[in-house]
This record gives C-alpha cells, sequence and structure tokens, in this order.
C-alpha cells in the first residue's frame, strides 16, 4: 500500500512525521510512505499574534483541505492544534502517547521559575500560559513570540526575553531537553488539550487507511484525546480565551481536570469530572458543562 502523509515543514513537524511513519510501518511493514510538506498559513505569517490570523486553525486547514482534495491520505497534527470545527467528512482518527504533556521553562540564564528576577519578561503568546503563570508570579510583563522552536531559543539568547514557555515533548523530539530550566506540574499548571500528541486526519470514507491508522494509534490515548476533544468542541473556545485541561487514567477510570478564565468577570474558574474510561466523550462534555455553570 502506498500511503501519502502530509505535514508542516518545520523541524519539529518532520520529527513528528517521521514519528507517525515509523508507527505506520509498524502496524504495516509493506507501507510505501511519502512525507508531503504543506505550508499553512501559521507558518507564511511568523509575525502577526494567533489571535490576529485566525487562532490555532492557520496551523491544519491548508492540511485538511489536502486531504479533502485527495492530494494526501493522511495529514499529520499536533494535536494541541485542532480546533473544534473538523470538516464532517474528515476524523481525528489516531493518536500517540506523547513523551510529556507538560509545559516547560527555558530561562536566558538557565534560572528556575522562583529565581527569575521581578518584572522578568517571559515570551509567550499563549493566553492559557499567561493566566497560569501571574497565578504563580504576578510580577511577570510577557511579550507575543512567534516562530519555531529554534526561533525561539536564538530570540531568548539575544535577550529579548528572561524566560521562554514551551511544550517540553517538542524539545524532547527535537533533543533539546538539556535547554529545560523548570517543568510545570500539568494537574496544576493545566497543558493545552491535546499538548504533546501527535495526531493523525484522515477522510471518514476511506476504510482502509482508517483502519491502518487505528492499528497504528494508542489505545489508551486515543481514549483521552477523544475526552478532550470532546470539551473543546463544547466549550467552542478560541484562542483569545485562557483555559486548559488534564486527563489521566486511573485503573479503568478517566479523571479530567480544567480550567479558564470568565472573560466577564476576569475569575478562574476549575472544575474536576471523574468517570469510567468508557464514557470518555461524556465525560469531556461534562467537564465543559461545569466550567461554564451548565452542571453541578
Amino acid at each position: 500500500m502506498s500511503i501519502k502523509l502530509g505535514t508542516r515543514g518545520s523541524k519539529l513537524a518532520l520529527a513528528q512525521a517521521d514519528i507517525a511513519a515509523k508507527r505506520l510501518r509498524a502496524a504495516d511493514s509493506s507501507l510505501n510512505i511519502e512525507i508531503v510538506k504543506i505550508a499553512t498559513s501559521g507558518d507564511k505569517d511568523q509575525r502577526t499574534s494567533l489571535s490576529q490570523i485566525g487562532g490555532k486553525g492557520v496551523f491544519i486547514k491548508e492540511l485538511e483541505q489536502a486531504l479533502l482534495d485527495g492530494v494526501i491520505d493522511i495529514a499529520v497534527h499536533s494535536f494541541k492544534d485542532i480546533t473544534s470545527d473538523i470538516p464532517s467528512d474528515l476524523e481525528m482518527c489516531a493518536f500517540f502517547t506523547p513523551e510529556s504533556v507538560c509545559d516547560v521553562l527555558v530561562s536566558r540564564d538557565n534560572l528556575p521559575l522562583d529565581k527569575l528576577p521581578m518584572n522578568a519578561v517571559i515570551g509567550t503568546g499563549s493566553m492559557r500560559r499567561r493566566a497560569l503563570l501571574s497565578r504563580l508570579r504576578p510580577d511577570f510583563q510577557f511579550s507575543d513570540i512567534r516562530g519555531n522552536i529554534d526561533t525561539r531559543l536564538s530570540k531568548l539568547k539575544k535577550g529579548f526575553y528572561d524566560g521562554i514557555v514551551l511544550s517540553e515533548a517538542g524539545l524532547i523530539r527535537l533533543g533539546l531537553q538539556d535547554k529545560i530550566s523548570w517543568r510545570f506540574d500539568p494537574s496544576t499548571f493545566y497543558p493545552a488539550p491535546g499538548q504533546g500528541v501527535i495526531a493523525l486526519e484522515t477522510r471518514k470514507s476511506d476504510n482502509r487507511v482508517r483502519d491502518l491508522c487505528l492499528k497504528a494509534g494508542d489505545g489508551l490515548q486515543r481514549i483521552i484525546s477523544l475526552a478532550e476533544l470532546s470539551a473543546l468542541t463544547s466549550l467552542g473556545f478560541d484562542c483569545r480565551t485562557p483555559f486548559g485541561m488534564f486527563t489521566n487514567i486511573s485503573g479503568d477510570m478517566l479523571e479530567m481536570k480544567g480550567f479558564y478564565v470568565d472573560p466577564l468577570t476576569d475569575q478562574f474558574v476549575e472544575k474536576s469530572v471523574s468517570g469510567p474510561m468508557s464514557a470518555s466523550v461524556d465525560l469531556g462534555k461534562e467537564l465543559s458543562n461545569k466550567l461554564l455553570g451548565r452542571g453541578n
């Protein structure tokens, strides 16, 4: 079987496509895989903030269009870039367990969080990270940052920031984990939904490719990711609303915790739910209902 695997062209995206290709070949050793690089709107515009150019969807729309047009058979995504608006003919089919879901601090002088100077400038465009950091260090100043990981590390080294916050999984995949100055606890410093997770998107009608992806993916991670996708869809937030969640499996139970900042009251709202893994999608909806005051 020949498969065209679509991916963004950044170093991290290509590393993730390579991970996906290896997992697919492990599921079917006869596969002939071609990597197809596709430039997205988010890659083309490295200066404008995400909220101004269309939010997280700017990293996936061109890949999804290539799927719909039959140019590629599978799109490889960073699951945290997924929006709640998935085309009806497409499906997030397989998910790979990340090395870590944690956010990490990389500081210019390798200082931990509590040793950074007063009013330190932190490079992050994420409203989620800003909200969570402000609870830990109200003195921090924030500045937008765009670009791939190498670009961000270069800006840090040049003194634009005292520290930047990144996904630990991304640094690990690029062999840059030695840059980490501080690791945040994901049970309180809530990750973005799907952070660190590699997701494969397919056409619903392509049963052959869909079955291949299901075989290659991780079953437990699929349960977690579909729960988080359910919550994300039900919440309907965009990247301008600070929110995050942490999902964990304990035995046969799924535990979800999440937060968001109410845009009207500026209140930090935290809620949690738990239940059987078999009800993961319903638990995601329950968490969103609780966060929005639609549940107990």
